[in-house]
């Protein structure tokens, strides 16, 4: 009895420590040059936990979720990377968010496959990280 416990807990382990990717993307364009050189930012950054990325069109919305003691810091890091993105993508329109509601709709919205209703949702995320609570 005490095996199976401990096999089942072992088992439970396990499954908790598999991770999903740090950096996800969704993109409707094919330029997969730019969707690899935009996942690569964050790949090597230690203060940024996850990123969802949505390239539509000439848009750039990057909402991300940070490590627990990234979190106090994070309008600086927000703002870094808006600039950091805006310089590099000189030809999209970039939005960065730290917001968690805005990273979890993002989640969502990886699995969408229609287009028009990415586009739908992605104006209506950019005008929740235009609020102030």
């Amino acid at each position: 009895m005490k095996k199976t416990w401990l096999s089942a807990l072992l088992l439970l382990l396990l499954a908790g420590c598999n991770e999903r990717d740090q950096v996800e993307t969704y993109t409707n364009t094919n330029d997969t040059q730019l969707q690899n050189e935009v996942a690569q930012l964050f790949k090597q950054e230690d203060t940024i936990e996850r990123v969802n990325i949505l390239l539509v069109e000439n848009e750039l919305f990057v909402a991300m979720q940070l490590k627990p003691f990234s979190k106090w810091n994070k309008q600086k890091i927000e703002k870094k990377w808006q600039q950091k993105i805006e310089q590099q993508f000189e030809q999209q329109t970039v939005l960065v968010s730290t917001d968690f509601k805005l990273y979890w709709e993002t989640s969502k919205l990886l699995e969408e496959k229609s287009q028009q209703k990415v586009q739908q949702k992605l104006q209506h995320l950019k005008k929740l990280s235009k609020e102030e609570t």
